[in-house]
């Protein structure tokens, strides 16, 4: 009998395309299909793809594109170029290699014009460009932010309808509804949050009787305003979260609600939910209870406030309720819970957090890294709690209900980690036996050293991303077994989700028709909300790139230091020192040499002169080009005379 050769299966999965033109295919296999870029046939990145698979080189798989069976990309944003008296438009976007000629209505546009386009198939085929917004040029006020917007799709402006019915909500109570929350206005509650914050949702106290601590963790009741699928519902839904950009938001609510009806506001009664939990005296929970409440914030405190009473005590803010003293309480209950969080394998990156300065006119002055003190774990810790209480409140009947899970890392990228901090001579369990206690002993072994900065990026790296799940698998980085979001309703959906499920929870309302309700529709609303948390994220540090790189513009052709903050097969990332920015140097631009990456070791070693570059060296390089409206940077080194 002669056997047919099997040359090869099919696959569905989502391509990755690299910005050099090849791509990878992401399956159900425990490894990416490689794509050469003749075979990608006219895919582009994050398209779901059919790809027939074939043994590669090694433990390596390699395919050719079928066929495109989902495009999600359908705008792009990117500069007229002209080419042979031709306009087309080049991506910014560089996983989309290359440069779209224009279909049709581009009279009066102008070559370096930022636009943002509509992506078609002609009749052949072939990808155009349809212009659909002209969004300026480098001198356009508001450029940087415009152009992020466009750029990741972000929804900006308030339907009239959103608006209308915003504007049209009030705050009142009927004596029914007021009979069914807990009255807690006459409690010193207050609220913590940065200078510069606009929306408060959320308020705490701690009450000491005797040695136990009894925490009261206050939140803003979105869902009594906003009802499921009003048109600030539709809205909320479709934007995820808020966006904070350096001199700005773009809010999930209209700013009736964010910044004022639901803004937990000083001296202003408010609806909420609170989350009561109690502890013993030595901070472990003993009991919590969930309920609807009326608050009224004692005081606006800031970050800043907070750390400059418990440190240096402001005479003028002890007499309000005592203050001094119940920040005190705070402190005491703050610090034993982290304390026991740490003990069970809580991960804490102690990675920087920056903050840029503007001028009134818009332009980046500085950037700065922004102190964590006392007043961050404080909330910190509250705020993890409350939406640990809550996701035990409603997991206990097994009710549908939407969790914040992190994965546990896989299993060979957690290894390349641990051969790294191995060959750098740190003191590690063996690898069978490393958890996340084991992973935080060694971030506290190596802080404050030359080695904190690389080991916390290079653990980040090796971790998966958090989610929302209908599913939980419990949060690898917290130590929780269960977890959700339920304290920023403002600014995030899930939260909002969240209150409107224990509200049935609390009410007796979850029904087997309102249970099976939530199961078709938590699904959704978790994948939905994980995708524009990401969008929000990536445009977020997309606008900051863009702003850091043009305070850069007077250094180009300096010399700077930097770091080297990652490796690659053809050259290195380096973060540029205190500017918080990674700028990549080409292996081919070292002159007489030729380098050879150790991406397992993240080390990179010349053959010829035997020279070595690793993370978190330290090295002097020089600004060679900043492309203006991605705030990408190309380094060179600078060579020893």
């Amino acid at each position: 009998m002669i056997r047919k050769k099997i040359k090869g299966f099919k696959k569905q999965g989502t391509l990755f395309v690299h910005p050099d033109g090849y791509g990878f295919v992401s399956t159900d296999m425990p490894k990416d299909i490689f794509i050469p870029p003749k075979h990608l046939n006219g895919a582009i990145h994050g398209d779901t793809v059919s790809v027939i698979v074939k043994k590669g080189e090694g433990r390596l798989y390699e395919g050719k594109v079928l066929g495109v069976l989902q495009r999600p990309m359908k705008y792009i944003t990117g500069t007229v170029v002209k080419e042979h008296g031709q306009l087309f438009c080049s991506p910014l976007d560089k996983h989309i290699t290359f440069d779209l000629p224009f279909d049709k209505g581009t009279r009066g546009i102008r070559e370096n014009e930022v636009v943002r386009c509509e992506m078609i198939n002609d009749a052949r085929g072939t990808i155009k460009a349809r212009l659909s917004e002209r969004i300026g040029n480098e001198n356009t006020p508001d450029i940087d932010v415009k152009l992020v917007i466009a750029r990741h799709n972000l929804p900006h402006v308030f339907s009239r309808n959103a608006s209308s019915h915003a504007s049209s909500l009030q705050y009142g109570l009927s004596a029914s509804e007021r009979a069914k929350r807990r009255d807690l206005s006459g409690m010193p509650i207050v609220t913590i949050d940065g200078d510069n914050a606009k929306d408060f949702d959320d308020a705490v106290f701690v009450k000491k009787t005797g040695p136990d601590y009894t925490l009261y963790v206050s939140i803003a009741d979105v869902s009594h305003y906003v009802k499921t699928e009003d048109p600030v519902d539709s809205e909320a839904y479709e934007r995820g979260t808020s966006v904070y950009f350096p001199d700005r938001v773009i809010p999930m609510l209209p700013e009736e609600l964010s910044n004022d009806l639901c803004s937990l506001k000083p001296d202003r009664e408010r609806l909420t939910l609170t989350a009561e939990i109690r502890f013993d005296k030595n901070g472990n929970r003993t009991g919590y209870s969930t309920y609807p409440s009326i608050i009224r914030s004692s005081a606006r405190l800031t970050y800043t406030s907070v750390k400059d009473m418990l440190e240096h005590g402001h005479p003028s803010l002890h007499a309000k309720h005592d203050l001094y003293g119940n920040l005190q309480v705070m402190r005491e209950l703050a610090s034993m819970l982290r304390q026991h969080r740490m003990e069970k394998g809580s991960l804490d990156f102690d990675l920087p957090d920056i903050e840029l300065m503007l001028d009134k006119y818009g332009t980046p002055e500085s950037v700065v890294k922004r102190e964590r003190n006392i007043a961050h774990i404080i909330i910190e810790e509250f705020m993890l709690e409350a939406n640990r209480v809550v996701a035990t409140r409603c997991t206990s009947k097994s009710y549908p209900f939407i969790y914040r899970i992190h994965e546990p890392p896989d299993r060979d990228k957690l290894y390349e980690f641990y051969l790294f901090t191995h060959n750098l001579g740190l003191k590690i369990p063996p690898f069978d036996s490393m958890d996340s206690t084991s992973l935080q002993h060694l971030l506290d072994e190596v802080k404050d050293s030359g080695f904190e900065k690389v080991i916390n990026y290079t653990l980040l790296r090796s971790m998966k991303q958090a989610k929302y799940s209908s599913q939980n698998i419990g949060h690898y980085g917290l130590a929780f077994d269960l977890y959700t979001h339920f304290t920023s309703p403002i600014r995030r959906y899930p939260d909002l989700t969240v209150h409107r499920i224990l509200k049935d929870v609390m009410s007796g309302a979850m029904s087997g028709n309102r249970a099976q309700m939530w199961a078709s529709k938590l699904d959704d609303i978790a994948k939905h909300s994980s995708e524009t948390e990401r969008r929000s994220m990536d445009a977020e540090r997309d606008l900051n790139k863009i702003l850091i790189s043009k305070m850069l513009m007077e250094k180009q052709d300096s010399p700077v230091y930097g770091y080297v903050s990652g490796i690659t097969g053809s050259g290195m990332f380096v973060e540029i020192e205190d500017f918080f920015i990674d700028g990549f140097l080409l292996f081919e631009d070292i002159p007489n040499d030729y380098f050879y990456a150790d991406t397992t070791r993240h080390i990179a070693i010349g053959k010829r002169t035997g020279r070595t570059f690793k993370i978190g060296q330290r090295i002097n390089v020089r600004i060679t080009d900043i492309e203006r409206f991605t705030g990408d940077i190309k380094l060179e080194l600078v060579l020893k005379k």
